[in-house]
């Protein structure tokens, strides 16, 4: 029963603490200032407001033209390393399929040729058979019935 006395106790305490400090100002509320500025001091914080941003604008520019030159490097080498192994792969390849592969960049070639359902196979056609030397070439019978 103690710890509760205690506890009251405290309670009370701090609410006679706020009842004893009431805001001084609680019936009034504040105007904000007014500030009143000449054109010329207007102008200033214009002009100094368009400098940060003009700043921060030129940072950002250059920010993105470092990036966009590091991507289109890397883009650069990427081709020029898929146009070394597109020749490897094309030189079994027929010329008009070749004419459709120079349509696309060389990373799209490289993915096509490296695809095994696009694979071309060279396939060698059989020698057709010679012909009977003689007369017609061909032995020629009549069916009489």
């Amino acid at each position: 029963m103690t710890d509760e006395k205690v506890e009251k106790e405290s309670t009370e305490d701090k609410q006679e603490d706020v009842k004893a400090d009431p805001p001084q100002d609680a019936g009034k509320k504040e105007a904000p200032e007014k500030i009143t500025l000449t054109k010329q001091e207007y102008d200033n914080q214009l002009a100094q407001a368009r400098r940060k941003a003009d700043a921060e604008l030129r940072t950002i520019q250059a920010e993105y033209k470092e990036f966009r030159d590091g991507v289109e490097k890397r883009e650069k080498d990427a081709n020029d390393a898929a146009a070394e192994k597109v020749e490897t792969l094309r030189k079994d390849i027929p010329e008009s399929v070749i004419k459709l592969l120079d349509k696309l960049t060389p990373i799209e070639q490289l993915e096509w040729l490296s695809d095994p359902e696009n694979a071309i196979t060279k396939k060698e056609i059989p020698a057709l058979p010679q012909p009977n030397e003689g007369r017609g070439g061909q032995r020629k019978s009549i069916n009489i019935l």
